[in-house]
């Protein structure tokens, strides 16, 4: 998990660590890494979920035809089992991407991951638009993932649930905690004494 107040520089960590990481993410050429470097595994695949993440989708293209670009090979029951197990019942899967609401929008990202199977997750406050259902949903799919997660997120719930090391960004300076989000709390606690 990454932790750190508001404007701390989160999202701007995530997009400086992705600049030069595999995979077809929009590249920021303004976000340099300090001078240091990021060296990604020769294996590694990210999928990432933005804290923008309606600009992810593009507009003027059905939810299921957006969706078959990321597995072209995938044939249309499957694409439509993977929008089924996102809640997207029935036709919904016929919708225009303009028309869908900021939980389907977000649903619709998570339908991409399990298309593209990354084995490196990045989620940059994946629960803003998501429904108590849905965000249960999510803890328990990030509990049984077997791969690395990096989380930003404010549901304190998600993170007890899930975090094992927490990366903390204060003032310009990323500490890391391996440990429980509890214990993290604590030692941030008794560190404030």
């Amino acid at each position: 998990m990454l932790a750190g107040l508001q404007g701390a520089g989160k999202t701007t960590l995530i997009k400086a660590l992705m600049a030069n990481g595999p995979g077809p993410f929009d590249k920021e050429p303004d976000l340099a890494t300090g001078g240091g470097e990021v060296t990604w595994g020769h294996e590694v695949q990210i999928g990432y979920f933005a804290q923008d993440h309606r600009e992810t989708i593009t507009a003027g293209m059905i939810a299921h035809e957006w969706l078959h670009q990321f597995d072209p090979q995938a044939s249309r029951e499957e694409i439509r089992g993977v929008l089924g197990q996102m809640l997207f019942a029935g036709e919904e899967g016929m919708k225009p991407t303009e028309a869908l609401s900021g939980g389907e929008a977000a649903r619709l990202i998570f339908c991409r991951l399990m298309l593209e199977k990354p084995n490196f997750l990045i989620f940059d406050e994946p629960t803003n638009h998501l429904d108590l259902e849905a965000i249960n949903a999510l803890n328990f799919a990030i509990q049984k993932y077997e791969g690395t997660v990096i989380l930003v997120t404010h549901d304190e719930d998600l993170v007890a649930e899930t975090a094992t090391r927490i990366w903390h960004l204060d003032n310009g300076t990323l500490t890391s905690f391996k440990g429980s989000y509890e214990e993290f709390q604590a030692t941030m606690a008794a560190n404030a004494k």
